[in-house]
């Protein structure tokens, strides 16, 4: 009897311990973030604990870093499905110092530097050519365009002589060689917007700050249009904004072939395209405002700017009219936001916040922030790769590549 009683006993506690408590709560549903996912991070230098790259750049199946500051213009590859580092080129010449913008022109990476340029065959990894802008007199460019096959970047000549002037140069990529499209000795020209008249004749719209006013609260912005063939100005409009200048880093934009649009003091101004009439102005409730980090992005009916405060904002270009504003978008944006059409999304690189953000292109809501990896932040321009559906930039430790999807 006692062993059956002990059996009994046994039994049920064996069942009970496998039975669930029938009034125990269910666990709390945690919801995962799954905006952003990260595929794979790879250490640039792992002798280094920062590493001061610039200008994200891809090609076919890699991804492409720049060296440090302080070392010779160097170019490092690491596979975009991988990650891994396949491999890296440093720089032998008369240029000696880190490439800090760049540009991918078809098989051939076009490295700026502070003393010149460098076009470097990705296939070959061998050096096409080297420009010395030292020792021609001349000044370091600020940005790349690409227009009708050719780059272009803008340069001083003779900088603080009687002489000085600023030059627009064309580069052939494949050569090397540059050829002046147009200068003055008014003062200095920001990057340019092209477009095609309705007489098929490309003009190139810059905004001009004269050099007599140093000054901040004392310095003028044109606008001006010139003939890209003969350099002959079309129009000006002088001294378009109220206050100061700005928007001296970018470029200003042009909408549907009739509108351009460009940051001036604490507003985005827009004029007609074919006259230099001013259309709109939108005034934001800056105490400044520089307009020189990032560049306008129109994408459809829709004008995104950053001023280098945190707002990110969206404006109709046709009208002007405030469509959304995020004021903790994003302080700093690096050059480029990218447009995510398959999710309507904006990606890009807050360098004020060390972070990835990812917002809602359509509402502005700030949908992620990727702060950090490894406490390392984020501060380089996010590049993205359709076929891949991927996404890639840099920390200072780290080539970053992830995805990204609406939650």
């Amino acid at each position: 009897m006692i062993i059956y009683t002990l059996m009994i006993s046994v039994s049920l506690t064996f069942w009970a311990c496998r039975q669930p408590d029938p009034f125990s709560p269910n666990p709390p549903i945690v919801e995962q973030d799954t905006v952003f996912e990260l595929a794979w991070a790879t250490r640039v230098d792992y002798e280094k604990e920062i590493v001061g790259t610039d200008n994200t750049q891809q090609y076919k199946d890699l991804l492409l870093v720049g060296g440090d500051i302080g070392f010779p213009p160097t170019v490092l590859a690491f596979n975009k499905d991988t990650g891994e580092k396949e491999w890296e080129y440093v720089h032998e010449g008369a240029i000696k110092d880190e490439i800090d913008v760049s540009y991918v022109f078809n098989n051939i990476y076009v490295g700026m530097c502070s003393g010149g340029i460098v076009g470097i065959d990705l296939d070959t990894k061998v050096a096409l050519w080297e420009i010395d802008l030292k020792a021609m007199n001349m000044t370091r460019g600020v940005k790349f365009d690409v227009f009708n096959n050719s780059l272009y970047f803008r340069s001083v000549w003779g900088l603080g002589s009687p002489v000085q002037n600023t030059k627009f140069f064309k580069l052939s990529p494949s050569t090397g060689e540059l050829e002046v499209v147009y200068q003055t000795s008014n003062g200095l020209i920001n990057p340019p917007a092209f477009y095609t008249d309705n007489a098929s004749e490309i003009n190139i719209i810059f905004n001009e700050y004269p050099w007599e006013n140093d000054l901040p609260e004392e310095s003028i912005q044109n606008l001006i249009c010139i003939d890209y063939d003969s350099g002959d100005e079309i129009w000006r409009m002088d001294s378009i904004t109220e206050r100061f200048m700005s928007n001296v880093g970018q470029n200003a934009v042009v909408y549907d072939n009739r509108i351009v649009i460009t940051g001036g003091d604490w507003s985005i101004y827009a004029f007609d395209v074919q006259t230099g009439a001013r259309l709109w102005r939108y005034e934001f409730d800056y105490p400044w405002a520089i307009w020189a980090n990032t560049n306008h992005l129109i994408h459809e009916n829709r004008l995104y700017v950053n001023n280098g405060q945190e707002d990110v904002t969206c404006l109709d270009p046709e009208t002007g009219e405030l469509i959304w504003n995020n004021p903790k978008g994003g302080p700093n944006c690096t050059d480029n936001m990218v447009y995510y059409e398959k999710e309507d999304l904006l990606v890009f690189t807050s360098w004020g916040y060390g972070s990835v953000m990812v917002l809602d292109a359509l509402t502005g809501e700030t949908l992620h922030r990727e702060h950090r990896f490894d406490n390392s932040a984020y501060n380089n321009d996010v590049v993205y790769d359709e076929e891949r559906d991927m996404f890639f930039t840099s920390t200072y430790k780290h080539a970053i590549g992830f995805r990204v999807r609406r939650p």
